[in-house]
């Protein structure tokens, strides 16, 4: 290979791709010099090259180099920062109060010229409900965008996050913050509640003298416009849509309630030696073909998370008397909404007629592990079970806290566990400590035999998975 040929093949490669290259050549000719740099060498030097001119360059390059580390990790520390204050804001019920907090406490981390959050109302129009620039401070509300303007940013916003240069309004458009703040570039990204675009936000800012690039400052505004709107639609989206759409997402979700239109399947939780069932977790399929998961998020957003899982559990429950007698029945439930049910839960739980576990996921959060406890007992005899063991630190907490009758060992490391010592060695680690606090491990997303005789092996004494049963529903 020459060595164009070895820069070329570098720079294809991940792990070297950034690297800068300066290539040597007895030919200082132009065409050698592009043909260099083409290649993708960010230096050339002709020979005979002296040694203090080949050092000068070197230290020249990792400097740049070092350089740009500090400001991406800056920049990365920034956003880290800000997405994090974001996460922790206490949202209001006015979505003109929610913007203003957030646009505040953008603008006071970011240093940018221009912070805006825009509420789509009534499907089509654009009505800002807060915006920052450096000249006239925070404002909140404002009149509705023109609407060719709006018509292209709805566009913008349906397709995901953009950037673009700022232009001048167009003839007759009435003037905003926006167009008095002297920017040149301003990137949008969509904030959505649920699967519905509800608000856009806006972050601009102008060039510097000595400042970055215009497309590494493209690039750093894209990627903060999207950092920052990915945490609002999970923080604000509701909080930040037009009323009657939130009103409207909320009646289509309580419809699927009215109409039933859901249904119950049992999965099996097998004894991995005999094969024989231990138990049915029960899950929830929608008749719209809307993952589970995706639901159960949505109706979360929207305040209905306890009237979902509730109607879920009631649909398990009455469904479940086909199943073996002597099999215990398992039920998800998020922590809030099992400490805020009371007695109709427990009421409901006992018409079962069978042993009930809860399951405890990883990503649930557990406030306060002693109203959690006291809220449990209140059930009557019903076991726990943590999920996702392996999978976190708040697994292992919650097994601490709540001794559980079961620990429901992660799918990622039951996969190929026959084959992977790693994975053996944490998940005997793992037994060996469920052991020690009185509980056993259900071993998720047992696909392969291999890996149930491994399991097996290592002291795992259930194992649930496609190996053993897909989720049916139940027959007759």
């Amino acid at each position: 290979m020459s060595g164009l040929d070895v820069v070329r093949a570098l720079r294809e490669r991940p792990e070297s791709a950034t690297l800068p290259f300066l290539l040597m050549t007895g030919s200082g000719d132009g065409d050698t010099v592009l043909e260099a740099l083409a290649a993708g060498a960010d230096d050339f030097l002709a020979k005979p090259v002296r040694l203090e001119e080949l050092v000068a360059r070197v230290r020249a390059h990792l400097r740049t180099g070092t350089a740009w580390r500090e400001v991406v990790e800056t920049e990365l520390r920034t956003r880290a920062e800000a997405v994090h204050a974001i996460g922790l804001l206490s949202v209001s019920t006015v979505p003109e109060e929610t913007a203003e907090t957030v646009v505040a406490e953008l603008a006071r981390r970011t240093g940018s010229r221009y912070v805006g959050i825009l509420q789509v109302s009534g499907g089509s129009r654009l009505r800002p409900l807060a915006t920052f620039s450096e000249r006239d401070g925070i404002i909140r509300g404002g009149p509705a965008l023109d609407p060719s303007r709006a018509r292209t940013l709805l566009a913008r916003a349906h397709e995901g996050p953009w950037t673009a240069p700022v232009g001048e309004p167009d003839p007759g458009e009435t003037r905003t913050p926006f167009w008095d703040a002297r920017l040149d570039l301003v990137a949008g990204a969509p904030i959505h509640a649920g699967e519905n675009l509800v608000g856009i936000l806006t972050i601009g800012g102008a060039s510097e003298r000595d400042g970055p690039s215009r497309p590494r400052r493209q690039a750093k505004l894209l990627a903060s416009v999207i950092d920052y709107a990915s945490v609002l639609s999970v923080v604000a989206g509701p909080a930040i849509a037009d009323r009657r759409q939130v009103d409207e997402e909320r009646e289509r979700l309580r419809e699927v309630l009215r109409l039933g239109a859901f249904f119950p399947v049992y999965q099996p939780i097998v004894a991995i030696g005999s094969r024989k069932p231990a138990g049915f977790e029960a899950l929830t399929r929608f008749s719209d073909g809307v993952p589970p998961d995706v639901r159960f998020s949505e109706a979360r957003e929207y305040g209905l998370a306890a009237d979902y899982e509730l109607a879920a559990v009631k649909a398990a429950v009455e469904g479940a008397h086909g199943l073996p007698g002597d099999a215990f029945l398992s039920l998800n439930l998020a922590p809030d909404v099992l400490v805020s049910s009371g007695r109709g839960l427990a009421q409901l739980l006992a018409t079962a007629e069978r042993m009930i576990v809860i399951e405890v996921t990883e990503h649930a959060q557990i406030d306060d592990y002693d109203v959690f406890r006291r809220a449990v007992r209140l059930l009557g005899d019903v076991k726990l079970a943590v999920d996702d063991a392996g999978a976190g630190y708040a697994s292992l907490r919650h097994i601490l806290e709540l001794g559980p009758t079961f620990a429901k060992l992660d799918v990622s490391l039951v996969r190929g566990i026959d084959g992977d010592p790693q994975r053996q060695a944490l998940a005997a680690g793992l037994a060996h400590f469920a052991s020690r606090g009185g509980c056993q491990l259900i071993a998720e997303g047992v696909e392969r035999e291999a890996e149930a005789r491994a399991l097996e092996d290592l002291g795992v004494e259930f194992g649930q998975g496609y190996l053993f049963g897909r989720p049916e529903p139940m027959v007759g």
